[in-house]
């Protein structure tokens, strides 16, 4: 064989080579890509299988899926102040009041995805929610809510005296408890009546389970730093799983087209 036929087949084995490892990286980006649309999508739903499905344990029980969780929510709160404490009326209106949270994010979209060097992913994703985050952390939330608790113990003073003279002091604190948890959600309600949506950059690294081939999501950042401090989503990292670097990663800016919620 002439040195012109082997110099081909060399090039034709070389170029199929790198074909072939193009192809792959190509269906890993695809994959990465579908693998975030979903967990996205079950965040959103509330459908905590699919939580579950696309991300490690340590996101999947993490602050970022928590914040649309409105049965947590509620536990949080609840176990904080006493279950026995609150009233039937006090605990249907905590119900409608967290399922604001559980709806608030109203869209998403993948703005790219890249594959890092470390063989994981990053997704960078543009989240629309109908209000912030930190609506009721906020320093204008808590300025009403003590102006309110301020009014309202001028205004009820007497009658929890009497109440208490009556029926002891732990009857008192319970009238107080209810009736401070039912200001208190009037107040957040409109709060997040009065607010306007709010997007933010997320940034969801991802891995590749080797024995399944299926991607998950193993961290969720912020990458905005526009909301810095204003109650954006927190890192939750799967510390087992190696995270790719982005300290110099620049994320992509979101382009004029419809929202995807697709994945395509």
């Amino acid at each position: 064989m002439n040195i012109l036929k082997k110099t081909a087949i060399i090039g034709l084995t070389i170029l199929l080579s790198f074909a072939s490892l193009t192809g792959c990286g190509v269906m890993d980006k695809s994959a990465a890509r579908e693998a975030a649309v979903n967990f996205m999508e079950a965040v959103k739903t509330g459908d905590t299988d699919g939580v579950n499905t696309y991300s490690s344990g340590e996101v999947a029980s993490g602050s970022f899926v928590r914040l649309f969780d409105a049965d947590y929510l509620k536990e949080q709160l609840t176990s904080g102040l006493g279950d026995s404490a609150l009233n039937d009326e006090t605990l249907e209106k905590l119900d409608e009041f967290y399922s604001l949270y559980s709806t608030m994010m109203e869209d998403y979209k993948i703005t790219d995805v890249s594959m890092n060097s470390d063989g994981t992913a990053t997704a960078y994703i543009t989240m629309k929610n109908s209000f912030p985050f930190d609506v009721i952390t906020s320093e204008k939330a808590q300025e009403k809510f003590a102006a309110a608790t301020e009014s309202y113990n001028n205004s009820s003073a007497d009658e929890l005296l009497t109440i208490s003279q009556e029926e002891g002091a732990e009857a008192a604190t319970d009238k107080a408890r209810n009736d401070l948890t039912m200001l208190a959600i009037d107040t957040y309600e409109e709060l997040i009546r009065d607010s306007e949506p709010v997007t933010y950059m997320l940034a969801l690294t991802l891995s590749k389970n080797e024995e399944t081939s299926l991607w998950y999501v193993t961290a969720v950042q912020s990458y905005d730093s526009s909301v810095a401090g204003t109650g954006a989503p927190a890192t939750d990292t799967d510390t087992s799983a190696t995270d790719a670097s982005t300290s110099e990663t620049q994320v992509p800016s979101e382009d004029s087209s419809a929202a995807d919620t697709s994945g395509n």
